[in-house]
Order: C-alpha cells, then sequence, then structure tokens
C-alpha cells in the first residue's frame, strides 16, 4: 500500500498545481475583464463628454469619430488597427502576453461598441466652465489607475503598447518616449480639429493618467533599498532583524580616505519600515550614514505573494 502511495502522490501535487494555476489564470483573465470594462467606462463618461482623446489607438479612434462627426464609431477604428498590431505582438513578444493582450483588446473593443451606444449618464454639468477640467482629471486618474490593472494582470489593451514593446527592444529608446511621441502626434491632430483648449486639455489628461499608471502600477507601499555605513553595525543588526523582521547582508568595502575596511550594511525594505530602521541605527550610531534609494520590483520572500 505504502508502494502505491508514494508512486500517487507526484500525480496528486501535479494535478493540485494545474488547479492552483488553473484557478489563478481564471483570476487574472476576470481582473483584466473588469479592469478594461472600468476603462471604457472611464473614457466615455468623463473623456467623451470633454471631448478630448484617450492615448494610442483608442486615441486615434475617438479622434475619427471627433472628425466625422460620429458617423465612425470609436470601435471600428479599435478593431481594424489592432488587428496587425497583435499580429506584431504574436512575432516579437512573449506567447502568453499576447494571448492576455489580445483577450483584452477584443473585449475592450466589444465592451465599447456596446457601451458607446447606450445613453450615457450627465456626471459633471460641463456648462460650467470648471467642470471640464474637473472630468478629464477624474477620468485620467481612473483610466491610468485600470490600465495599471491590466498591465499588472499581465496583459495590456494592446494599440502603441505593442508598437513601443516593439521598439524599445529594436532601437535605443525607452517605451515611455516612443508611446508619448505617438500621442503627441494624436494631440496636435486633435488641436487641428477641435482647437487647442480641447488640445491642452488632452494633454492634462495624459500627463494625469501616466502619474496614476506610475503610482497604481508600482504600488503605493514600494521597497526601498538601505545602504548603511557605520562603524558600530554590530551593536543595531539584530534588534532591525527582529523588529522589521528583515534580512541583512553585509558588503565588505574599503574607505577610500582612511584605508580601512569596514562594513556596509545592506537591507530591502517596505516604505513604511523605513523610518523604523532609521530609528533604531541613529539610536546606537548618530553619526552612521543611511542612504535610500526606490527600487521599482523585489522578487522573493516577504515581498511577494507567491513567496
Amino acid at each position: 500500500m505504502s508502494i502505491f502511495k508514494k508512486k500517487n502522490r507526484p500525480v496528486k501535487l501535479g494535478q493540485a498545481k494545474k488547479k492552483l494555476s488553473a484557478r489563478r489564470e481564471i483570476r487574472h483573465s476576470l481582473i483584466v475583464l473588469l479592469a478594461v470594462t472600468l476603462q471604457a467606462l472611464s473614457i466615455l463618461w468623463f473623456y467623451r463628454p470633454a471631448s478630448i482623446v484617450s492615448g494610442g489607438v483608442t486615441g486615434i479612434a475617438m479622434l475619427l469619430n471627433y472628425a466625422t462627426g460620429g458617423n465612425i464609431q470609436s470601435w471600428i477604428p479599435m478593431v481594424v488597427l489592432n488587428a496587425p498590431l497583435l499580429v506584431l505582438a504574436y512575432r516579437e513578444l512573449h506567447l502568453k502576453f499576447v494571448i492576455y493582450t489580445a483577450l483584452s483588446t477584443v473585449y475592450f473593443s466589444l465592451i465599447f461598441a456596446v457601451l458607446e451606444n447606450l445613453p450615457q449618464p450627465k456626471i459633471f454639468d460641463m456648462t460650467n466652465p470648471v467642470m471640464p477640467l474637473i472630468s478629464v482629471i477624474f477620468g485620467a486618474v481612473l483610466n491610468g489607475a485600470f490600465g495599471a490593472i491590466v498591465i499588472r494582470n499581465g496583459a495590456s489593451t494592446g494599440g502603441f503598447d505593442i508598437v513601443s514593446l516593439v521598439l524599445s527592444k529594436k532601437v535605443a529608446f525607452p517605451m515611455g518616449t516612443i508611446s508619448m511621441t505617438f500621442n503627441m502626434l494624436i494631440v496636435a491632430a486633435l488641436a487641428f480639429f477641435k482647437g487647442m483648449e480641447v488640445a491642452a486639455l488632452s494633454i492634462i489628461a495624459l500627463f494625469v493618467c501616466s502619474v496614476s499608471f506610475n503610482n497604481v502600477l508600482m504600488g503605493l507601499n514600494r521597497n526601498k533599498t538601505l545602504f548603511i555605513i557605520s562603524d558600530k553595525w554590530d551593536t543595531f543588526a539584530s534588534e532591525v532583524m527582529s523588529t522589521v523582521h528583515r534580512g541583512i547582508t553585509y558588503i565588505p568595502a574599503r574607505g577610500a580616505y582612511t584605508n580601512a575596511e569596514r562594513k556596509i550594511i545592506y537591507i530591502l525594505a517596505k516604505t513604511v519600515e523605513v523610518a523604523t530602521i532609521r530609528r533604531i541605527v541613529l539610536q546606537h550610531d548618530p553619526q552612521a550614514i543611511i542612504s535610500v534609494i526606490d527600487t521599482k520590483e523585489v522578487v522573493g520572500r516577504g515581498f511577494t505573494a507567491n513567496n
């Protein structure tokens, strides 16, 4: 009996992993679809009343809608322009990313087509001169936040994100610079059709959307890297580890002026833990030098959900 149990354990473990993986993929897919739906609503409820455009392919689609007086519905250019971009993504980018992106892109076009033809609620009184700006800022915050949620779950809504990713791999320009160049061209075209006031609101929306996107993507409780130079490292190291439960790494170093050997203390911590670490270190060594650096991402135990 024991022999059969040993043989069955790897199968059961493998099945459990597959179930967990399937559940994880389903959860990510549902989150992406919900975030994409809310993105579409933020554009239709807050961008459209102010006659501004979003970025990327969605911005081009909205621009064509404005230029034709609504004769071309926005979802049609979305489908037409995203189709070849998805083919490009399939050839150049990771397959899983392409699958999620195709799902979110197709769904975004479909949900936009449905919502675009429904009566839209009037959330702000656009006859008030201040309300267009408030509507734009509010919509941009939501649009950026929901877009970051899509990216954090391994997808994108296609469009210039694909172009930027591909070009950033081939040319020496960061992804953000490429996306911003495309978006500025769209805003310039909007200025031609709608005037500089609307174009200026679009630039504000792009900026606010970018700030919102980056903050949600990186998370509100960001990670920090601390480098501490102190001759009394042995007096506070154990207290730091026991208080904030963060590991400490000693890096051998030599002072250029004194030529004396010393240790640099290296710590990865959450933002909310930095004040505690600083207090402990300075209590033991008021002359300690503490360098705190923003860290975009830390993968490992104590920092990511899977560890």
